[in-house]
This record gives structure tokens, sequence and C-alpha cells, in this order.
């Protein structure tokens, strides 16, 4: 199934690019049709190129220095440029419009050692991964946050209210996200109660992360755990897009941890398997539990909270203040 699948995708990859070449063609014919001089322009550039390699063959001596044929090509460019802008049209027009810049529509990048674009890691996990939670990211983002729906009431006597501490927490984060992914510390945890807008942020960075051309994986720990331990006892269909999103996904967050089903060390070392393998990688990962820190420390083994507790690598952010669920419920 993992290697049916691939085939498709990049089956698609292989027409998106035929029909990209097909358009630029089309655009091609049209704006040489009306400005001749672009047609010209495009075949001194060939030229050119092919003239600096038969030099480089024939006597490399006198073939000329690369930035002496940088500089013409440039020239040349710069010209088509202002033909396009002069007559109504992108500066663009006739470049090659890929979906994804980086491996140009591809799915791979690397010459001499391939790897798997995130946009191909992206597409395996949207498609085989069940678990993948990212239809809520279109309206719970960065520019969707209300910092009204929580109460302008002090958490602690002379302390910030919850709105100003949540509106600190949105600031944190939002940076944290713009770095990305150069984040001195890769992973974040975040602690506290139901009802405190956990998950809300959890898919403002997600959308922010994916917005940037990175790939994503969004599950719930119940959901996580289920999934992989049907993948340990079987061959169970879908486990390329679990694999490639826990593994290999620029981002991996799990939320509500701790609400799995507790299988004497499963759990724990599984989730330690999969922190070990994505700080040794230099992957981000982002946990949510509503158990208190001290709760962790006995749902999971000691080396697993290590990790999740060790400040070197991760950010740890305790939500405070009242469920706002509840309260928009008694204003209801």
């Amino acid at each position: 199934m993992r290697d049916t699948l691939l085939r498709e995708i990049l089956s698609e990859y292989d027409a998106l690019r035929y029909r990209e070449e097909q358009a630029l063609y089309r655009r091609r014919e049209e704006a040489y049709g009306k400005i001749p001089r672009l047609a010209a322009l495009h075949n001194d550039m060939i030229s050119a190129l092919a003239e600096h390699s038969r030099a480089m063959i024939t006597n490399p001596l006198q073939a000329g220095s690369p930035a002496h044929l940088e500089a013409r090509i440039k020239a040349l460019k710069d010209e088509a440029v202002r033909l396009l802008t002069e007559n109504g049209y992108p500066t663009d027009y006739l470049e090659h419009h890929y979906r994804c810049p980086v491996c140009k529509d591809t799915g791979f990048t690397g010459d001499l050692v391939r790897e798997r674009c995130r946009c191909l890691v992206q597409q395996l996990i949207d498609r085989t991964c069940r678990l993948s939670q990212t239809q809520e990211l279109a309206v719970q983002n960065f520019d969707t946050f209300d910092p009204n729906v929580f109460p302008d009431v002090p958490l602690k006597k002379d302390g910030p209210t919850q709105r100003a501490y949540m509106l600190k927490i949105r600031d944190e984060l939002f940076a944290w996200q713009e770095q990305f992914p150069g984040n001195p510390r890769k992973n974040i945890l975040f602690t506290g109660q139901t009802g405190l807008g956990k998950t809300f942020l959890l898919n403002c960075i997600a959308r922010a992360v994916l917005d940037k051309g990175f790939s994503v994986l969004k599950t719930t720990s119940y959901n996580l755990f289920e999934e992989l331990f049907r993948l340990s006892i079987r061959d169970y269909g879908g486990g390329s897009g679990l694999t490639d999103g826990v593994f290999k996904a620029d981002l991996l967050i799990i939320d509500d941890l701790g609400t799995e089903t507790k299988r004497n060390n499963y759990t724990a070392e599984e989730l330690f398997n999969i922190l070990n393998e994505r700080g040794l990688d230099g992957k981000h990962t982002i946990l949510s539990t509503n158990l208190k820190l001290t709760d962790l420390k006995d749902w999971y083994s000691e080396r697993v909270t290590s990790r999740l507790f060790d400040t070197s690598s991760t950010i740890i952010i305790r939500f405070l203040g009242q469920d706002i669920r509840l309260i928009r419920n008694r204003q209801e």
C-alpha cells in the first residue's frame, strides 16, 4: 500500500510538471507574439550559455570568466523583465510556476543524496494518516485569536489578568513560530486544565508552520498511541503516513498527553522513542497535557519526563485561569 500510494503521488507530481510546462509554452507563445524582442532575448540567452560551454571544452583559457557570463545573462533578463512590465505582464510571466519551489514539484531534494521534500512528506501524512487533525486550522489561527474570550480578572492578587497572561503566551508562541525552524529550543510543553486555550494555540502554531511550507502532523495522544499499538501487532493499512509524520514531519503536535490507554510500559517506551529520535534529528515537537507536572512523572517513566522537563531543549508553558467554555455556557 505504501509503495502504491507513493507512486500515485509521484505520478501526480509528474502531471503537475507537465501541465506547467504546457502553460509556460502557451505563455511564451503569447508574449513572443506580442513582443517579438522577447523571443530574441531568449535565444540570446541560450546562445550565450552554449557558447560558454563549447569554449570551456575546446579552449578553457579563452572561455571567459563565469562572472562575465552571469553579467551578460543578467543584462538579457533585465531587458526581458522591463519589456514584460511595460506591456502589462507580471515579471515572472516567462518563468516556471512551481507549487513547491524547493523541489520544483519533483517530491525530492538533493543531487547526490535524494531526500523526500517537505511537500511530499505532507502529502503522505494527509492521505494516509487518519489521525492528522488539520480541519480546524482554517478558523483557529493567530489571525482569529480573540483575547476577549478570556476574563479580564487577575489570576492572583496583584498579578496579571487571565486575558493579559494569554496575550503574553500568544506573543511568545508567535515569536517561536517566526523563528521556526531555527529555534534554540525545539520543543514546547503545554500544561493546564481543560478549557484554557491550549488546543487553539496548538492550531495557531500548526497553521503558521504549514504556511511557511513545512510539514506538520497534529494528533491526539489517544489516537496516536492506539494507531501505533495496532501497527505493532499487525500490518495495518496507513502506516506509511503515520511513520512519516511521527519521525519525518518538521513539526509533530501531540494534544492531550496522558489520555491514551496505558499498556504496561508500551506508551512510555513509544513516547521516549519518538522524543529521542526527533531530538537526534533536530525535529520540533509540541505536546499538551491536562495533567500536572507531578502527575506526568507518575504516568510516564523517569527518562521520559526527564526529556519533557529538560528546559535546555523545551519551553514549558503553564496555562492558568478559568475554563472559558464553562464561562461561555453560563453566559448563554
